[in-house]
Order: structure tokens, then sequence, then C-alpha cells
């Protein structure tokens, strides 16, 4: 059975192209030719799959014509469409319609090669011409052969500097020759090489390699060296630039290591460290600019720079953030990092390196003398800066985070700029989301009181994803009387552990009351003891009067398992209460009476949770 070789040629691809290309190949090539590829070719100038065994001939397909019902008015032109008589027309699922038989692979192979090559879908796109495709980058030639047969094109090319066309006799040849031409189509022995000639003491804090390995085609690894004078700058500054602008991996001392695509070693080499003295250069500059202001004097120009669009001064932030942090129960040096942590956006430096916000607000306040536990809110507050990554390692850092997320979460929803769709401009999600890990897995404790509305229900949401538990115990649990944010998802996880028939037990007792009182008029505002009549209802109520305060005591010292245990307790009375009680008594008093008792069974049980949102 025939190998296809399918290869679209482009401009040098974005990284991030090439691995929305890798997602996206196999599925088209399934789609298109029946297999998905034995192998992935993929780099930054040339998008290739390598099919095998394909095929002598499409799938039969299955054409869906009118309702069996309506054969008699649409299946005379349905027929007459796909040209067959009426009578062979075939009925599957209640419908009309007809299977075309394969047809012989060459015959389509062109305009499913051209399915694939259009099929690919980029978040970022150009157009270039007018053949209507939209690519990150221009494609400069489509490339395909079957076996010995070519389909498309005529040759594909070797590296761009040091090879031209290359001819390729056989789809299975292609790998090899491409190596002998200079490209290493491989990305995975691209990455195998690069790791091999990455010097001991290499590393990598921005995860740039995933980047490097489709920035070339054949990866030399190369070390050099920058001028010691530098540094003196701070490590961070120094591996930003490595990193952040040249992709760099540093090595000890003033030591780091390139991937090249190829060249004269002593050049490359030359011309790289000369680049990187450069920016360096810049960021002596700019370092000392902001020295001599000092840390104190950039906090001083925060008024002059919008946190954004209607959302005041960076200033203004500031002040909110000391009153966020004092209602978070943070200390003195949390209170004065509040004040400071913004002030590394007025610095030059950080207009040169954004990334490094926060890390060189701290390094300022090291040397102005500032505590550390200063420094490392300053430094810590930015974290987690992704869904997954690391928490502030001290208190006075996940305080600030948190402050610091409840702020810009507030302030957007305020200016409505709750997220759409994919879109999250503001990053709000990546806010809720860093602000719940900082309650659970950061211990932190965050006053449910302090995120109001939307913003309330935004936040919780994100723990239906983050959670391992069923999203209906999470739903259960955001309505609960919990007080504090990192509660909420403990007792969904404790409700999640719930044997089943302790969970029906809750359900059963909380629905039951729910169902028959939530909705029902005359409710008596409150309990009369008076006329409580029935032993039944005199011991329910006697046992809702001493398990509410139980339950409310367990959840406000943290014991989840408690409180769920307590309300547990309510099950055995309720039963017998509907057992032995008629609740919708002729007496309007002692209806009204009853009706209250079950509110208030709800209202008790209802503290660990809307108990509801739980299908049983």
């Amino acid at each position: 059975m025939p190998s296809l070789l399918l290869e679209i040629g482009c401009e040098e691809l974005p990284a991030a192209a090439c691995y929305e290309a890798e997602r996206q190949l196999p599925r088209l090539c399934l789609e298109q030719f029946g297999r998905e590829p034995a192998r992935l070719l993929i780099g930054p100038r040339r998008l290739a799959s390598l099919v095998r065994d394909l095929p002598e001939q499409t799938e039969p397909e299955w054409i869906k014509g009118p309702p069996e019902a309506m054969r008699e008015r649409a299946a005379a032109g349905f027929a007459r469409r796909h040209g067959v008589d009426p009578d062979e027309l075939e009925v599957r699922d209640g419908f009309l319609g007809i299977e075309l038989p394969g047809r012989p692979l060459r015959e389509v192979l062109q305009e499913r090669i051209d399915a694939v090559v259009r099929g690919l879908t980029f978040g970022k796109t150009m157009r270039w011409d007018d053949s209507g495709l939209r690519y990150p980058r221009p494609v400069r030639w489509v490339f395909a052969k079957l076996d010995a047969e070519t389909i498309a094109g005529h040759h594909t090319f070797g590296h761009r500097f040091t090879a031209g066309a290359v001819e390729i006799p056989s789809a299975e040849d292609y790998p090899e020759l491409l190596r002998a031409a200079g490209v290493e189509p491989d990305a995975a022995e691209r990455r195998r090489l690069i790791l091999e000639g990455l010097p001991e003491g290499w590393s990598d804090p921005a995860g740039v390699l995933d980047e490097v390995v489709h920035l070339v085609e054949w990866p030399t690894v190369l070390e050099s060296a920058f001028d010691e004078r530098f540094l003196d700058l701070p490590r961070d500054v120094v591996v930003a630039a490595m990193q952040s602008h040249q992709r760099y991996f540093p090595l000890e001392g003033n030591r780091f290591a390139l991937v090249a695509n190829g060249g004269d070693p002593d050049v490359v080499r030359a011309g790289n460290t000369q680049v990187l003295e450069n920016r360096l250069d810049d960021a002596v500059f700019s370092f000392e600019r902001d020295v001599k202001v000092g840390l104190d004097g950039l906090a001083a120009k925060l008024g002059a720079i919008s946190f954004f669009e209607g959302g005041g001064t960076l200033a203004d932030k500031a002040d909110r953030l000391a009153k966020l942090v004092e209602r978070l129960g943070g200390g003195e040096a949390t209170l004065e990092a509040s004040r400071l942590a913004k002030a590394d956006q007025a610095s030059e430096l950080v207009r040169e390196f954004p990334e490094l916000e926060g890390r060189i607000g701290a390094e300022y306040a090291r040397l102005v003398g500032y505590p550390e536990a200063v420094c490392a809110a300053i430094e810590e507050h930015y974290l987690p800066d992704s869904a997954g990554g690391p928490l502030p390692s001290t208190e006075s850092g996940r305080v600030l985070s948190a402050a610091d997320r409840i702020d810009t979460l507030a302030v957007s929803f305020s200016l409505g700029h709750r997220p759409t769709g994919s879109r999250d401009p503001f990053g709000l999600r990546r806010a809720a989301i860093g602000l719940c890990r900082l309650a659970t897995e950061g211990g932190l404790a965050v006053s449910r009181a302090l995120l109001e509305g939307e913003v309330a229900d935004f936040v919780e949401e994100r723990y239906e994803g983050l959670l391992d538990v069923p999203v209906e115990f999470v739903r259960a649990a955001r309505r609960s009387r919990v007080t504090e944010l990192g509660q909420v998802a403990e007792l969904a996880k404790a409700l999640a552990r719930l044997e089943d028939d302790a969970l029906d037990r809750l359900h059963t007792a909380y629905s039951r009351a729910e169902r028959l009182a939530g909705k029902a008029e005359g409710v008596a505002p409150e309990l009369n003891a008076d006329l409580l009549v029935e032993e039944s209802e005199i011991e329910l109520a006697r046992e809702v009067a001493r398990l509410t305060p139980e339950i409310q005591t367990a959840l406000q010292r943290g014991d989840t398992e408690g409180a769920l245990r307590s309300a547990a307790e309510l099950g055995a009375p309720v039963d017998r209460f509907f057992e032995e009680v008629l609740v919708m008594a002729e007496d309007s008093a002692v209806r009204a009476n009853r009706l209250r008792l079950l509110l208030d069974v709800r209202d008790a049980i209802g503290h660990v949770g809307d108990l509801a949102q739980i299908p049983r």
C-alpha cells in the first residue's frame, strides 16, 4: 500500500504556529486520506506529514436525502440530482439516500491535499496573495509524493542558506534527503540534538526551549560569554535579556549558550555576543537611572500612570490594595509592600523588560534597605502568573497577591469588563483561578464578603474546573453559608467524599423540606413551640434547635466533615415527621407552623449547601 508525503513550505513560521499545525494535521490527514500520519515532520519552513499504507480507493459515501415519508414528493428530484433511478434509493434511519461507491485514491488526491492545506487554522494569520489562504507566514510551495509519483509541486528545498532545491525520488526518501541538505525535519530529533549540545549547568527559567526547537532547521549549540561588567546588573535582568530578547540559555557567571541555524561558529558567536551586550548596555543605562530616582521616588510617579481606562491611576490602586490587605489580615510588612508593589511600573527597566515587574521592584527595595518581608511581598505578588504556576512562598506575598487579584476583578467588573467567550483581555480568569488557588493550596483566609455580586460568582465558578469533583458538588457548596473562599472548595470535596447512604439521607431531608415548604404560602415567620402537637414534630424541632448551632460551629472552625455529620442527623427525625404528621393541617396556624419547621430544617441543612444541585 502506498505512502504519501505532503509538505507545505512556508516563510519562517513562529513556533506557536508549528505547534498548532502539529495538533491539527493528524485529524486532517485522517479525514482526507483515511489514515493518521505515521510521522509528522515539522519545522520553521515546512509542515510535512508522511502517511503510510493508504487505501487504494476512498470509503463509500452515504448521501442523505429527504425523509422516507416524503418519497412521493421529493424522491424523484433527489434521484435526478445524483443521476440514479428513484427505485435505487435506500432507506436508513428513516431517510432516503444513496451510497456512492469509493473512488480511486489518485482521482481525488489533489483535492484532498488542497483540503488539508486549506484546513489548517492558526491564531494569527496574514494574506499575501489572492489565493484565499490565511497562514501566519506566506506559503511558498506545496509538494506531495505518492510513493515515487509526484502529485503536487516539483521538489522540496533544503537549508535556506546552504542548499537549494532537493529532488525527492520517493515519499520514504524525504527525511534522509533533507538531512543531507542541511535540514533536520524531525522536531523531536532537533530537541535531542539541542539538549545533547547544551553545556552542563544550563538553565531555562523562561521556558524558551520549546520555541528554539522550531527556530532552527539544523541546530548547532555554541557557547559564548559577555563582558563581566554586566554582572553588576541584577541577575534577573541579565537572564531576561538572554531569554526574552535572544532565546539564549544562561550558564554560570557571564557565560551563555545559543542555538544557531548553521553558519561559521566564530562569526555567529561574535554576532550574538555583540547583540546581547548592546541590550545589556541599554539595561545598565535604565538601571542606573532607576536607582538614582529610588523606589520611593518611583512610587511618587504612580499618580501619573493609569491602571486602565476608567480604573483610576496606579496610585489609586495602591490605596485600594492597602485597604484590602488590612481586611485580609496582612501585617505591617504587607501594608508597606502594598504601597510600593506597583512602583516599578514607573521604572525604565520594567518598561524595557515588562516580564520583570515585581522582581525589579523587589530588587530596588532591597537596594534601599527595606525588610526582606516587604521585598518578598513585592516580588511575589504577581504569582501565580499562570493557571498552574507556583504560588507565593511567603505569607506577605500571598496576602498581597490576593489583594491585587480582588482589586483587579472588582474594578474590571464594575466597568463591565467581564470576559466573554475566549476573550479575556484583562486576564480575569487567570486572576480568579489564582485567587482560588491562594485560598486552597496557599491556605489563605479569603473572606467571601470581599467578593461581591458577579465577582463572587465568577471567582467561585473557577472551582468547577479546578477541583477534581463533579461540578454539581461545587455548585451545591457555593450556596452554603461558609464564610471563606477556601471553605467552598473543602465543602465541595467533603460532599463528594460522602458515602451514597449518607448523601441520600442529607439530600432527602433537604429536598423534601424544600419541596413542600419552599414555595408554600402562609408560612409562619418563626416557629411557635406552643403549636407543636405531635411527638415527631416536637422531636424534629428539638433536633433542629440542637443541631443548627453544631453545624454552624463546625463550619466556623473549618470542620466540614463534622458539619455534614451533624446535618445528616436530621435525616431520621425528618423521615418520622413525614410518616406521622400531616403538614397541611386544617388549622391554618398549625399548618403555617409546620411549614416554618420544614423551612428551619432546610435552612439548617442549607448551611452545608444547596443539595438540590446534586442529582439523585
